[in-house]
């Protein structure tokens, strides 16, 4: 597959570090989520209680209704390069089928961004779910990789006009020593999404990692199998994703994401290694193995 370069300029001043990535003691949770309040307030009190400030989030079994959220679509204004859709309400009980999450404060109090997979009849939807404003209506429960001493916080960014969430050491918090390591991370625009992970684990000398939570948006995309979405608004979520270390020593991260338009269509498959540059964001949770 041919090089391109696929690169959009944001409204703002560059922000000179474009990976910004902590690690701390990797903490594991199951989470059964409680019936009948928000999907945000169900995940917040229990990593609240234990002192968790940065994560990323799987769901079992998660049922919402109601259920709000929104999907990528073009900006009416030259102030973002992308934006969101109206919201829109399921018409029924939704039950997800794969969602990833991330979870830490904003303004001071907990927060959480979740992009999901569900089906509505016989179509396959997926966007970004809004926590706040959709109810856990079944038993479920939240897998949690995380870390008491990386905070993820949602601050303004110049560059892209958005509020973003950025990993920040918890200077308080002494991280123990450890050979599981929990890796917070966030990828800035027009950094390539695998190569950018590959050099995320370089700096922390991780050899073999499993992707816990990818949530982020890319330049459209090109999948490894040549399947092209031209259309520049994108939101995405990692589905399976590993990095490990060829026998030539080279670091490899092989992700499978499900990716939405700005249509409502899904996509699902293996991203091009050097060809998807982040849009806006990308934020990332790993675990060595």
């Amino acid at each position: 597959m041919q090089k391109e370069i696929r690169r959009i300029k944001q409204p703002g001043p560059i922000n000179p570090i474009r990976i910004a990535s902590f690690e701390g003691q990797t903490e594991v949770m199951e989470i059964n989520l409680e019936v009948g309040v928000s999907l945000l307030d169900a995940i917040a009190g229990p990593l609240t209680e234990a002192k968790v400030s940065g994560a990323g989030i799987q769901f079992k079994n998660l049922q919402l209704w109601p259920m709000n959220y929104v999907m990528p679509t073009f900006s009416k204004s030259s102030e973002h390069v992308a934006y969101y859709s109206d919201t829109y309400s399921a018409t029924e009980e939704i039950e997800i089928a794969y969602a990833n999450a991330t979870f830490g404060i904003k303004n001071g109090h907990p927060f959480m961004h979740c992009h999901a997979l569900w089906e509505e009849g016989d179509r396959i939807c997926g966007g970004h779910i809004l926590p706040s404003d959709s109810i856990v209506s079944k038993p479920a429960k939240a897998i949690v990789y995380g870390t008491t001493t990386i905070t993820m916080e949602s601050l303004f960014d110049p560059e892209t006009n958005f509020t973003l969430f950025n990993p920040i050491q918890n200077k308080e918090v002494k991280s123990l020593e450890s050979d599981r390591k929990c890796v917070v991370a966030t990828i800035r625009p027009n950094e390539d999404l695998l190569e950018a992970i590959e050099t995320i684990c370089k700096d922390h000398q991780i050899s073999h990692a499993e992707i816990r939570s990818g949530v982020g948006s890319v330049v459209g995309a090109r999948f490894e199998d040549g399947r092209c979405v031209n259309d520049i608004p994108t939101e995405l979520l990692v589905l399976e994703g590993r990095v490990f270390t060829e026998c030539q020593g080279n670091c490899r991260a092989n992700v499978e994401v499900a990716l939405i338009d700005a249509h409502g269509v899904v996509y699902k498959g293996k991203l091009a290694r050097g060809l998807n540059p982040v849009l806006i964001c990308f934020e990332l949770v790993l675990t060595t193995l």
